[in-house]
């Protein structure tokens, strides 16, 4: 026994990959146009039709329909989706099993013109045809006009002849509705209603036949299906780089991957992976114009979020990480064929071919990073606390060396027999981390990391915070910083002080020299002026307080000045 089902989507949409089911791209006008009958049908015992996102569910329940948000992977094992030979069990004894139709408190007739904004034209011509080439169905149609349940969105399975009998109906139907029709004057609204007279066919179609024998189960209904599952890889022995940002940081971000890109091998590939949840179209187009320069490299956005669907992440809310930092810990399940992987933090600009880095052998290692050169100081002295903390929550002696999370080589493959996915997430959840992500890395990845030359890795003079107190630390880790600053291959702005916020800062020339020829420099002028503004309305603020007498003091004697 085998069963297909047709999994009736827009362009772009995605399906569970298993064998039984198969894409159909649908048009506007969904099922009802001519995309369902260009299909051939494969050659199974059970033949089914899934549309609007719309799935049957295995799993006993007491619902009706079960609403999702995203297609993710824990959905499809909870429903039992990819379990075709669970679906044909519950298909014997009936011809047809099918999610539960939607009761509403008018006729179904009533509902499609008032709800979903169907013509009644296109009723009409609906009835005429159907009237004149299966005049046994006249009678069907008209009672599931005055039915007060719909079948919206379809999920159903049938056996194959009762299949073929429905299609061979709804094809003949909606072939001559088409001939009858000048569709192509239609406004698109009118187009899109059509979708909707297809529950229309199918409930006469099952009208019809009185012995027929269906039984309802839950569906799932995923109201986001264009969301991907996971990239796969694009060329073999590409160099695959994942940033994480969201809208805040896509100026950084388009810096960033141009330093990236002056640097690339004409002999290499580059596959380029964004995570983000929030990047606006605008910055987008940015990005992809940048990278259109070098044929060599490939741009491609995910969004996680689906991803992290009953996963809880807890950010101490003191700190200034974004929720992207965490992303680094679904690059397994987002890029399953890649064994390893590049990761950068987009506050960095790159001086060298990345290829170099990636292509270090990690042996047995789970990653290689760059030492952090300030925790050990910190750890000695600067934040007694620390050596403490380090110790009880870290289990991190003295001379563990602390790495600096900003710029990894990952080994999915190791990073995965270390964790599961879900169980780094875990960790990530807990709120007893100061340093969130990076510290997770330390702890579960101590003895097994390369350490990377400080050179790839080359934090900057935070406000002129940072150098004390790595000097003050071991002499062996502050002579190592010194000479990576005189020849770095990566800088990295790490802390709070940003060079689009302090173009004086450490370092903050090589970010400018890259802006100045980034599709990004415009926006970074912007920022840098907003930033002038919001610092001068703060002094403002903090001499003449909103509600304060000095305030209405000082407006009028502006308005004096002024004449206004």
């Amino acid at each position: 026994m085998s069963i297909s089902v047709i999994v009736l989507s827009d362009e772009g949409a995605i399906i569970p990959s298993y064998p039984h089911f198969c894409t159909a791209v649908a048009n506007d006008a969904g099922a009802f146009s001519q995309t369902l009958f260009e299909n051939a049908l494969p050659e199974s015992d059970f033949l089914g039709l899934f549309t609007g996102g719309a799935y049957l569910s295995v799993r006993p329940t007491q619902e009706h329909i079960i609403n999702e948000l995203f297609l993710h992977p824990q959905a499809i094992v909870n429903h039992g989706l990819d379990d075709a030979q669970a679906m044909i069990r519950i298909l014997d004894g009936c011809d047809v099993i099918s999610s539960y139709p939607t009761g509403h408190s008018h006729s179904m007739k009533q509902v499609l013109i008032s709800e979903f904004h169907v013509e009644s034209d296109d009723i009409q011509t609906l009835h005429l045809v159907i009237s004149e080439k299966f005049q046994m169905m006249e009678r069907s149609f008209l009672r599931a006009l005055d039915m007060s349940s719909i079948y919206e969105p379809i999920a159903m399975i049938m056996k194959r002849d009762k299949f073929l009998q429905f299609l061979n109906f709804a094809e003949q139907v909606i072939s001559d509705w088409y001939e009858r029709s000048t569709v192509t004057s239609f406004p698109l609204s009118r187009i899109q209603s059509l979708r909707f007279l297809f529950p229309l066919l199918y409930q006469t179609f099952i009208n019809s036949l009185p012995d027929i024998r269906i039984k309802h189960v839950t569906s799932v209904c995923f109201h986001n299906t264009k969301t991907r599952l996971f990239l796969p890889s694009w060329k073999n022995e590409a160099v695959p780089v994942v940033f994480a940002s969201n809208e805040r940081f896509a100026p950084a971000l388009g810096v960033c991957m141009h330093s990236l890109l002056a640097y690339t091998s004409s002999e290499r590939h580059y596959d380029i992976v964004v995570l983000e949840s929030d990047l606006s179209d605008d910055s987008k187009h940015r990005l992809h114009l940048l990278c259109s320069r070098y044929p060599m490299a490939q741009l491609r956005f995910f969004n996680p979020q689906h991803l992290l669907k009953g996963r809880r992440i807890q950010k101490n809310p003191t700190d200034h990480i974004s929720l992207e930092t965490y992303y680094r810990f679904l690059i397994a399940d987002i890029l399953p064929q890649y064994s390893k992987v590049l990761y950068l933090d987009c506050d960095t600009v790159i001086l060298d071919d990345v290829a170099k880095l990636f292509d270090l052998q990690l042996c047995n290692n789970v990653l290689a990073a760059a030492l952090d050169p300030e925790i050990p100081s910190m750890a000695m002295g600067a934040d007694p606390s620390l050596k403490e903390y380090m110790h009880t929550v870290l289990g991190m002696e003295q001379h563990d060396p602390y790495l600096q999370a900003g710029v990894l080589v990952i080994d999915l493959k190791r990073m995965q027999s270390l964790h599961s996915v879900d169980e780094w997430i875990a960790l990530a959840g807990e709120r007893r981390y100061r340093y969130n992500d990076q510290d997770i890395l330390n702890k579960e990845c101590k003895g097994k990391f390369l350490q990377l030359p400080m050179e790839w890795n080359t934090v900057v003079d935070c406000n002129h915070r940072r150098m004390p107190i790595i000097k003050a630390g071991p002499y062996e880790i502050y002579a190592a910083y010194i000479e990576a600053r005189k020849h770095p291959k990566l800088v990295h702005y790490a802390g709070f002080e940003k060079p689009w916020d302090a173009p004086f800062s450490d370092y903050a020339y090589l970010f400018w020299h890259f802006a100045r020829d980034s599709e990004f420099y415009d926006r970074l002028l912007g920022m840098l002026e907003l930033g002038k503004i919001e610092k001068k309305q703060g002094i403002l603020v903090r001499m003449f307080p909103r509600g304060s007498k000095r305030r209405t003091w000082a407006k009028r004697i502006f308005y004096r000045v002024t004449d206004n």
